[in-house]
């Protein structure tokens, strides 16, 4: 069957990599699952349910979970209540929290999850429900931002530095943890 824009598809690699593309978002905050691309008959990727750290390291390679910075910005993941999303409040907010880490033009590495009261967050504000609106963008920003500056902060010669648990945000009202 043939899709009703097929004039606008690409080419079959550049269609898999968007394909490939798209179950890594999914693997990545789903590390429980276990995730199989295939394409033609062959095995292209595969992950096993893991721990977050190692599904992290899996799908992104060792250098994901080893490096603070890059000089493209093509390693940033941020996720609302298990939703891929790309949003300027939480890429400013982490950008922010590295400032004292990043050089130059160099951007962060991250892998950000936020869970939110839902009624906190509008995720109808684009067709392909990858942006997202928050009610109160500043409390989100500052919480992002202080719990990203923790995770920095952490020594990496402290015990259990090569799996820092994942910083969290409280205040009176529950709002996110990162």
């Amino acid at each position: 069957s043939t899709p009703a824009r097929r004039k606008f598809l690409k080419t079959d690699a550049t269609e898999l990599a968007h394909c490939i593309e798209a179950v890594r978002r999914h693997a990545l905050v789903r590390p429980d699952v276990g995730f199989a691309i295939w394409h033609e008959g062959k095995l292209v990727e595969q992950w096993r349910a893991a721990p977050l750290l190692e599904r992290l390291s899996d799908v992104l390679g060792e250098d994901f979970v080893r490096e603070a910075a890059r000089s493209r910005a093509d390693q940033q993941f941020a996720y609302v209540n298990g939703r891929y999303v790309r949003d300027k409040v939480l890429t400013h907010a982490a950008r922010s929290a590295y400032e004292d880490v990043l050089h130059g033009g160099r951007q962060p590495v991250y892998a950000l999850f936020v869970d939110i009261n839902p009624a906190r967050v509008d995720v109808n504000v684009h067709p392909t429900k990858i942006e997202v609106r928050f009610r109160d963008g500043r409390e989100v920003h500052q919480a992002v931002r202080h719990g990203v500056q923790n995770a920095l902060a952490v020594p990496r010669s402290a015990p259990g530095a090569d799996a820092p648990a994942a910083p969290t945000y409280e205040s009176n009202r529950p709002l996110a943890g990162v």
